[in-house]
This record gives C-alpha cells, sequence and structure tokens, in this order.
C-alpha cells in the first residue's frame, strides 16, 4: 500500500477516495495529524492514481467528483455482497474430502454389486444359457435360424422390436472376462461415486440408464462394415457408460466449476488414448474385442448431457 498524498480537509479527501474507487482503484484514507493520507493498495494503479491526485488538486469542485461519495457506496457494498457470497460458496476440501471418504453411494455400490454377480452368472454358462440369451442385446437363439442375418440391424433389435426393451440397457452390466470388470468398476466408482455424492442417486442413475441405452444402441445397430466402428449384437461391458460419465465430468469441469464436479486433465488424456488405440485397431491386434462404437457414442452423449444437465 501506497500514499500519493495529502489534503486539508476530510470532505474533499473522502471524494476523492470515493472518486478512485469508483474507477476501480482500491483505496483508503486516513487522518494524520491536521491532514488526510489518501493511500493505494495495489502498486498497479499507483500511477494512475498519482496522475489522478494531480487532476483532482487542480480543481476539486469538477462535475466529474460529483455523485462519487453514493456511487461508491453502492460499489463496496456490491462486493461486500460479492465476498460473502465467495465465502457461503467455498468448501473446507479437508471436510468434503473426509465427508466424500465415509459418504453414501448406495447406487454405485448397487451397480457394481449387479454387475459382479451378472459375471457370476454369465461364467458359470455360455452364450446359449438363460442369463445371456435374456440380457443380452439379442437373444442368441437367432443365430440358429435361416433366415435371420446378423448384418441386419433390424434383426439384431429382433426382440427389442418385439418388446424387450431392457435389452437396450443391460449389456452394460454383463461382463465375461475379469479384467473387463475390474477395469470398469474402478472407473464407474471413481466417476460414478463423485456425481452421487455432489448431485444425488437420482442424476447418477438417469445419467447412466440414459447413456447405457444410447451407447447400446450405437454398437448394436450400427452397420457392421464400418471395420473398427462396426455394429454387432455380441458385446458386453459398462465401459460405454464409464466414456459417458468421463464425458459429464470433463463437461461440468471446464464450462460449470461451481458444480464441484472434477476430473484431472491426466485422466481424460489417458482414457481418450485408451479410446483412440482401440478405434484404430490397436487394442484389437492384440485380441481384444472392443465396443468402440459403445465407447465413441457414450463419449460423445456424455458431453451433451454435461452441456444440457
Amino acid at each position: 500500500m501506497r500514499q500519493i498524498g495529502t489534503l486539508s480537509h476530510q470532505l474533499l479527501a473522502d471524494r476523492f477516495t470515493a472518486f478512485l474507487i469508483t474507477r476501480g482503484i482500491s483505496a483508503t484514507v486516513e487522518e494524520d495529524g491536521q491532514t488526510w493520507s489518501i493511500w493505494v493498495r495495489d502498486e498497479d494503479h499507483l500511477e494512475t492514481a498519482q496522475q489522478a491526485f494531480q487532476d483532482f488538486l487542480r480543481d476539486p469542485q469538477d462535475e466529474r467528483y460529483r455523485g462519487v461519495m453514493r456511487e461508491a457506496t453502492e460499489r463496496l457494498q456490491e462486493e461486500a455482497r460479492q465476498r460473502e457470497q465467495t465465502r457461503r460458496r467455498q468448501v473446507d476440501m479437508s471436510k468434503r474430502w473426509r465427508r466424500g471418504q465415509s459418504g453414501n453411494i448406495p447406487l454405485v455400490k448397487t451397480v457394481i454389486g449387479l454387475c459382479i454377480a451378472i459375471f457370476v452368472m454369465l461364467n458359470l454358462g455360455d452364450r446359449t444359457s438363460m442369463p445371456y440369451r435374456t440380457l443380452a442385446f439379442s437373444d442368441t437363439v437367432h443365430e440358429r435360424r435361416d433366415d435371420w442375418n446378423e448384418n441386419r440391424a433390424a434383426d439384431r433389435a429382433i426382440d427389442i422390436r418385439r418388446g424387450e426393451i431392457w435389452r437396450l440397457a443391460t449389456p452394460a452390466f454383463m461382463h465375461r472376462d475379469l479384467i473387463h470388470l475390474v477395469f470398469n468398476m474402478i472407473w464407474f466408482y471413481i466417476f460414478g461415486s463423485q456425481i452421487e455424492r455432489r448431485q444425488g442417486p437420482l442424476r447418477l442413475v438417469w445419467l447412466v440408464l440414459v447413456i447405457a441405452v444410447l451407447s447400446n444402441a450405437a454398437q448394436g445397430l450400427a452397420p457392421t462394415d464400418w471395420g473398427q466402428m462396426a455394429g454387432t449384437h455380441r458385446f458386453l461391458g459398462l465401459s460405454g457408460v464409464v466414456y459417458g460419465l468421463l464425458g459429464y465430468l470433463w463437461i461440468k469441469t471446464t464450462q460449470d466449476p461451481a458444480s464441484g464436479l472434477f476430473v484431472s486433465g491426466s485422466t481424460v488424456a489417458f482414457l481418450i488414448i485408451w479410446l483412440l488405440l482401440g478405434v484404430t485397431g490397436v487394442l484389437g491386434g492384440f485380441g481384444m474385442p472392443i465396443a468402440n462404437m459403445a465407447h465413441v457414442a457414450g463419449l460423445l452423449a456424455g458431453l451433451g448431457l454435461g452441456y444440457r444437465l
């Protein structure tokens, strides 16, 4: 804080200080014996304030100084209100972390438990078992029919067209490989628990179902001649939803920081690179079947929902 000058009358000192405040320069006045000193808080404004002080000394009754007391008071009151609002929005991150660690996340736990239970059931049988036939995008029994063609989207959606609409969502909760299950559960826990704690289980269940339906529909109905993005009815896993939640958090982090939702740039980079490795066929070259269309569609769905909600 630097002193820029003194005035012999308090009224003049208050008027000039108010003038500086209306110009966005933080200033204060202090009594110093028989004079009043003008102080500027920000060094960056020192030169501007000194020039303004010289102008004021030349004509303190200039029209520009009329009404500055009221305007400055209103400005200071508004700044005080904004500081109070900011203070109320501030969160003690250590308390939030402790609360978050012990906070209930019933929906996240339910989804993880459901995926584990279905994983166990699927691994007790094969693709002809009742759990697989009931939950898959389409019943494997149709593959034995002479008139069924997996290249036709309508044939792949035959059961859905008959009213078994749960098949648009249930493939997301099916896993046959343990590594696949663990990978998806870890990311779902990281993303889903944050959303549930901050926005509640209803928001999360809505996101999961919408993203699951959109990503599954894209994977199940896409043309079969699209290379690495080809559609198929033989797909499983929650990764489409995971990418959707990633997209949702990504938008909230960049566009709505007040939501309290956050995903790091390194996490985004890692999962986007993983997605690109799948789309370009690199992962497929290692014998890893990847539902690339579900990943891309899930990510786009999450980005869109992040903008809309």
